[in-house]
């Protein structure tokens, strides 16, 4: 059967598929995984990016974005942040579908996820679902860097 299915000469069931992904002890996706189809490859050297401006009501920041994707699956994106506290204005609140990672390359700020607050340093990282509301309630230092990765469902 496998010769057949490797051949072309048959289509395998759904059952047929999930049958060898257990043989192989292997998720049923993982048996679709490797294509040829050419993707998106975003290679970003140090300190270079996407310059981005995020404006909402009552503050702007500069960022450099480092990869965007999208597809079926959802979408990906990544950015190096710098805030300074002299202009942060008012800072936005945020909330959707999806998750987000942050890490502190660097300052010192509060950190709203939900109801409660973190206080967030140099080396630090969040990871929460974007559900709750979130965002800096206040930057601490002169200025802080960070690094933010979120997902959203497509």
């Amino acid at each position: 059967m496998i010769s057949r299915i490797e051949g072309g000469t048959v289509s395998p069931s759904l059952a047929t598929l999930q049958s060898l992904a257990n043989a192989l002890k292997v998720p049923l996706m993982a048996l679709f995984a490797h294509s040829d189809v050419s993707s998106d490859v975003h290679h970003v050297k140090a300190g270079e990016g996407l310059p981005s401006r995020r404006i909402t009501q009552g503050h702007a920041h500069n960022y450099l974005l480092l990869g965007k994707h999208g597809g079926p699956g959802g979408q990906f994106q990544s950015a190096h942040i710098t805030i300074s506290r002299e202009q942060s204005g008012s800072l936005p609140r945020y909330q959707h579908e999806g998750h987000v990672f942050l890490y502190m390359i660097r300052g010192d700020a509060k950190y709203r996820c939900g109801t409660e607050e973190f206080m967030m340093g140099t080396g630090d990282s969040l990871s929460f679902d974007a559900k709750l509301p979130h965002g800096f309630c206040e930057i601490l230092s002169e200025e802080i860097e960070f690094i933010t990765v979120s997902t959203r469902p497509q």
